[in-house]
């Protein structure tokens, strides 16, 4: 096995093999990364597109307003808690509307759209969060 092992032959055939493998791992590595961002990128154009459902005197508001509930709901599949919390906060900024002001929402809302900047400028995969069942609110459009 030694003299296999430390034979010119062998290694001009495995270290190319070896290679191709490792380069075939990369490759696939940074497809995936790709692809969860292209999905993260679609999905955060929706729900910045669906946050005009929270201004006054916007046609279809009721629409947009339950688009973003669901699609914030989806944020749960791979979105950083940040951009989660971030997103309730600002509904919850919404619901009270009657004692809050304009500029408080205002302020969630760029709070939430910096987080989303963040997470897709980091492209980075998520692999653990510190949410739990508890915090997940199902919300409807009001």
């Amino acid at each position: 096995m030694i003299e296999i092992l430390s034979s010119v032959d062998f290694w001009k055939f495995s270290a190319p093999l070896f290679g191709a493998i490792l380069a075939w791992f990369l490759n696939e590595w940074r497809k995936r990364i790709w692809e969860q961002y292209q999905r993260k990128e679609e999905s955060y154009k929706e729900l910045i597109r669906c946050l005009k459902g929270f201004y006054v005197g916007v046609p279809n508001s009721q629409e947009l307003k339950s688009e973003f509930l669901n699609k914030l709901n989806k944020c749960w599949l791979y979105c950083p808690d940040e951009v989660i919390l971030n997103g309730y906060a600002f509904l919850d900024t919404v619901h009270a509307s009657n004692t809050q002001n304009h500029q408080t929402k205002e302020d969630a809302m760029g709070k939430f759209v910096a987080s989303i900047r963040k997470d897709l400028l980091s492209r980075k995969l998520v692999r653990k969060t510190s949410l739990c069942s508890k915090d997940f609110k199902h919300l409807g459009a009001q």
